[in-house]
Parts: structure tokens; sequence; C-alpha cells
């Protein structure tokens, strides 16, 4: 408390210490002024100043209270599965496997005893049909030298040729063989009797079904491989495409492209039902091959010089399995994405 002197009327006036405004003297009634303003407090600057890396982290990790956690494990697995897609479409485009046909016998003790060669041994051969082409790979397991001058025999060992064809040039050459075929057939020798004719009639009927049985069976496979190769450069295309807008919706979240909200989801969502839709084409492109594809043990009926192997196998090529099996996954996760897109909206 301090004592003060009314400055109308002189009287004494107790007040407060911090006492501070107007005031009513209780003497005189008149209004007098007493004190200081109080000073304000100075919060201490304690926030140290944001440095470059500190402020591109936080627009990496937090953007508009989104971070890159939120924009999901899903969603990167998609951006990484679009890219695993485009592999398999590129690998398929120049695969020669997408169906294979092997087989292996042993050689009969005749055949073994000849050149001496151990138990064991013997032939096979693998088929490999591509887009546009087949590749015939032939191992066979003989000896070096001479097997009939037991002083020129070598070592055993397998030799393998490689041997490979166009689809395009068997077919133009079984045309050719098909027209010199018709041509001769319908010239016969003039010094045949009739019966002579009946003769080289059906044989000439016989030999130009086969021709054209063989020409049905490599056409089948031109028209399987021409139909999968556009399927996958068309897939390949849209692949693209899609793994573009992946990363573009995954540099948004991020923070370095701005777009809006209501954009970004419609994007988002039409991204994944291009996905379902590419990987549906890819499917239904892989089923139609199978069912163009002729029947591979007509081959052994086309060639009467060729007997069918005991065992052998065959059938739909790694890369076709892969993709078929890849596909459905890729259908999968599109599918979930769509569905925790429409859950959190």
């Amino acid at each position: 408390m301090v004592v003060i002197e009314c400055p109308h009327c002189s009287e004494d006036v107790e007040m407060d210490d911090d006492a501070f405004g107007l005031f009513d003297c209780p003497h005189c009634g008149n209004e007098y002024e007493w004190g200081e303003a109080p000073k304000k407090k100075r919060r201490p600057r304690t926030t140290q100043k944001k440095t470059r890396t500190t402020e591109m982290k936080k627009r990496f990790n937090r953007q508009d209270g989104k971070n890159i956690l939120e924009y999901g494990g899903l969603q990167v697995s998609a951006l990484f599965a679009t890219f695993v897609m485009l592999m398999l479409l590129f690998t398929g485009l120049n695969s020669d496997e997408w169906y294979t046909a092997d087989w292996w016998e042993e050689y009969e003790d005749e055949e073994r005893t000849g050149c001496d060669l151990s138990d064991g041994t013997g032939s096979g051969d693998t088929w490999s049909f591509g887009t546009s082409s087949v590749i015939r790979v032939s191992e066979r397991d003989t000896r070096a030298g001479s097997c009939w001058d037991e002083n020129l025999k070598g070592e055993e060992y397998t030799r393998i040729t490689y041997d490979g064809e166009e689809y395009s040039t068997m077919l133009i050459q079984m045309e050719e063989l098909i027209a010199v075929q018709e041509k001769s057939c319908d010239d016969p020798p003039e010094w045949f009797d009739s019966e002579q004719k009946k003769e080289w009639e059906e044989e000439c009927a016989e030999s130009l079904e086969d021709m054209e049985e063989t020409y049905v069976w490599y056409n089948g496979w031109d028209n399987a491989g021409t139909i999968i190769k556009i399927f996958m450069i068309f897939s390949f295309i849209f692949c693209l495409l899609i793994l573009s807008i992946k990363t573009f919706l995954l540099l948004q979240n991020i923070g370095v492209v701005k777009l809006d909200d209501d954009l970004t989801s419609k994007i988002s969502f039409l991204d994944n039902l291009l996905s379902s839709i590419m990987a549906g084409i890819i499917v239904f492109g892989l089923v139609l091959y199978w069912l163009l594809i002729p029947d591979f043990n007509h081959l052994f009926r086309l060639n009467e010089n060729w007997e069918e192997p005991d065992d052998y196998s065959y059938g739909l090529g790694m890369i076709w399995w892969f993709l078929m099996i890849y596909s459905f996954i890729y259908i999968a996760i599109s599918v979930l994405g769509m569905g925790k897109k429409a859950s959190s909206n």
C-alpha cells in the first residue's frame, strides 16, 4: 500500500502498489489518474529457424493432412505391379516359348551297342512355338570318331542342333509345293492305262490332302501367334498409360503436383478401372490363343516317317502361365484399390 495526496483536495488517499487507471477521490469525489501501465511480457524466442531439409521432409511427409503412408501400401504395390506387368508384356512380345513340346527316348540295345554307348543314352527334341516362328532343338547322344573302328572311337558326347522357321516362310513353301503337286496331278503320264491313272489320282489326292493339312496346321500357329502379338502390343501401350497415371498420382500425393481433391479422386478411380480392363483384355487374349492353337499331336499324324514317342510332354509355355496368373492377381489389386477408395469416400 502507498499513501498519495489527492491533486484536488490535498487529502491523503491509500492506493495499492500495482494500482493503475482513473480513480475517484473518497474525500472530494473528483477523478484523478494514478499508476503506470504494466509492461507486456515478451515471450522468449525458442523456435529455431527451420532448415530447407526440414521443410522438404515436412512437404513429403505431410501435405494437406495426408502423408505418404496414407497414400497406402496398396497403391504403391499397384504401381510396382504395373511395372512388373509391363516387363512381362515386353517379355511376351519377344518370347519363343508360348507353347512347348519335348520328348526323350533311350536308344534300343542295337542302336546303343553299335557305337558302344552307355546305358541311358538316347535322343530327344524340343519344339518351342513363338508368335511368329517355331524353334526346334535336337539332342543326340553319340560318340566322336567312328563307331565301327575301335582305333578311331572317341568320347561320348551329346550333339545339339538348332533349327527354326518363320510361320510365314513355311506357309509360302507349302503353297508352292501344293501348286506343284496340283499341276503334276492334272498331268499324269500318257502311257498310263486307266487303272494306273486311277491309282495316280488316288495317290495325288492323298498327297494333296496331307500337304493341305500341314498347311492348315502351320497356319493355325501363325494365326494364334498373330492374335496374341496384337493383344500384347495393345496391352503394352495400355500398360504404359496406366503406369504414367499411377506415377502422376504418386507425385500428387507426395506434394510434387497440385490437383483438386475431387479431380484426384476421379483420376484414381479411372486408374483402377483401366487397370482391371487391361488385365481382362490380357486374359481374353490368352484364352483366345489357347483356343486357336492346333493340336500338337497332329504333327506325328502329318509325318508318316515320324513315330509318336511313348512319353513326351507338351502344353502352353511358361510365359502364357505367368501372364495368366499375374493378370488375375493384378485384377484383384485393382478391385481392392477401387473398394478402398469407395470406402474412404
